[in-house]
Formats: structure tokens, sequence, C-alpha cells
């Protein structure tokens, strides 16, 4: 096997098991692996996204992982994978609008997949300001719209939170429980 074939591999093992942690909740070890598939295979579309992702929640590096999921995207276009990561790094940074857009290009790409409307359904959307020459977060127009919420008679929208896009709120090591 070539030397450029074992490092795909390598970085492809490396980039399962970042995978596997950052599903477990250890954020430090993902992106430990992570960073080691960026090393190995760092024009990689999947090594690109998730290195990203684990940029921004664990060193708080907005820049450079916004732009290495950018670029993923860019090469690769709308794959579900990528769009989800992507909405996730956007909630991590407060970007609640721009998570929407991620996932709503995703399900452009593919409308048929699970995750990316388990995601859309758990941000939900939010409906225009009830006066809108106030800020949304205005207490008079929080209380409005509330009222308008309860009158319509639609279910309660969950608070969004990372947790809910399969997010932590702060970066972990695992449980010692």
């Amino acid at each position: 096997m070539s030397a450029d074939g074992a490092r795909r591999d390598e970085a492809q093992l490396a980039l399962a098991e970042g995978i596997r942690l950052f599903e477990a909740g250890d954020l430090l070890g993902a992106h430990a692996h992570l960073a080691q598939a960026h090393r190995r295979a760092p024009g990689q579309v999947r090594v690109l996204s998730w290195y990203g992702l684990t940029l921004v929640l664990v060193e708080r590096n907005s820049n450079l992982g916004m732009a290495l999921s950018d670029q993923a995207l860019r090469l690769e276009g709308p794959v579900p994978e990528l769009c989800l990561n992507q909405a996730r790094l956007h909630l991590a940074l407060g970007q609640r609008d721009r998570a929407i857009r991620s996932l709503l290009r995703g399900v452009e790409g593919a409308p048929q997949d699970r995750s990316l409307q388990a995601a859309l359904a758990t941000l939900g959307r939010r409906r225009r300001p009830v006066l809108p020459f106030l800020a949304r977060g205005n207490l008079v127009n929080r209380l409005l719209g509330r009222l308008r919420h309860r009158l319509s008679g639609a279910p309660a929208v969950p608070e969004v939170t990372p947790a809910t896009l399969g997010l932590l709120s702060h970066p972990t090591g695992p449980s010692d429980g």
C-alpha cells in the first residue's frame, strides 16, 4: 500500500472515531481525533466539516471553523451531513436563522433526509414580530407574540439549545458517572 493510501486509511479511522466520540458527547476526544484526521487528509470534505465544527465547539475558533465548513460545502454541495454540521456550527454561535438556512439548503438537495427534517422540526420557524417597528426582543413584542401563539392553538415550540441538535452546551470529556 502506498504512503498516501495509508494516510487516507488512518484519516478515515480517525474520522470515524471522532464522529463516534462526538455522538457519545466527548467533544474533547472527538476534536483530538478529528484534528488527526485533518492532518492526514486536509482536503477530505467530511473531515473539513467535522473538524470545523469541533474547532468552534472546543477551541472557540469560529473563523477557521466556519471557513472549513464553508469549504466542505463548496467542494461537495448540499450533502445532508455537511449541512447538518454547518447548522450545528451556526447554532453554537447563536446564529439560529443561519442554522435554519443551512438546513433548508440541505433539504433542497435531499428532501427525504430524516436528520435534516428532524433538525428543522426541532428548530421550528419564527413568525414576524407582531409589531415590526419594535425589536424582536422588545418586551411588548414578546408578550404579544406569546399571546398570538397561544390564540393560534399551535403546539408549544421546544426551546432550541445546542443539545437539541446533538451538541453539548460546553466541551467536556467522558463523564465519570
